[in-house]
């Protein structure tokens, strides 16, 4: 993938600059809000950073977008290019993991074989110890069937660059964070939940008393318009 054509300089205009440090001198000025005039001065003086922060902050938006064009740009360029190659790629991991699976089941196999094959063996042992020629080849049978299964089970491995790692699937989220709330994470909803608050005052519902029933601590604050 080519970038052709001139990048970006990116700097801040003088008068930008001269008009921040402006604001910023005026706005020093207030130091405490004690009576209603004092609160409109104060008022007058942050809605002056507020314009020349919105003003930037549409400059900034102004800029940044056809950067953000010639970004989707390049993500739709290169997952385009790559598709073939991604999906070839998911298929042969996926017969590479289908293999791995089937020797890890025959292993398992292989590892029940083995220990059935030396049980046999240790009650072949004990037989020999006190009885006749037939316990004596049964012992041997047993002995070599436990060496058979013990070699067949060292022959079957799992391919290199191929390693079984845990995963899990949720089966109920609800009995999970009842018992280990330490494993799930739990965020509110605030756009939400405001607009539940609104309602409940809006039908006249004494609104922190209804919601403290669900665990909610319900509470106005002042909100200062920059308008």
């Amino acid at each position: 993938m080519i970038l052709s054509g001139s990048g970006y300089d990116l700097q801040i205009s003088p008068e930008a600059i001269e008009n921040k440090v402006r604001v910023l001198s005026e706005a020093s000025v207030v130091l405490s809000v004690t009576s209603n005039d004092e609160s409109a001065d104060a008022a007058f003086q942050m809605r002056k950073l507020a314009q020349m922060r919105i003003l930037i902050d549409k400059s900034r938006k102004e800029v940044k977008e056809p950067v953000i064009r010639i970004g989707k740009m390049i993500d739709k360029m290169a997952k385009d290019f790559l598709e073939e190659i991604e999906a070839e790629e998911g298929r042969i991991k996926g017969l590479i993991g289908d293999h791995a699976q089937q020797m890890l089941v025959l292993q398992a196999e292989k590892e029940e074989q083995e220990r059935i094959a030396f049980e046999a063996a240790q009650a072949a042992t004990l037989a020999a110890e006190s009885g006749g020629i037939a316990a004596i080849i049964d012992y041997r049978n047993a002995l070599s069937a436990t060496l058979q299964a013990s070699d067949e089970l060292a022959a079957v491995k799992i391919a290199q660059g191929v390693r079984f790692a845990w995963d899990f699937e949720i089966e109920d989220i609800h009995t999970l964070a009842d018992r280990r709330a330490d494993l799930v994470s739990i965020e509110p909803r605030r756009s939400m939940i405001l607009a539940m608050l609104k309602a409940l005052e809006e039908s006249g519902e004494q609104v922190e008393q209804v919601v403290k029933n669900i665990g909610i601590n319900a509470f106005k604050k002042p909100v200062v318009s920059s308008k």
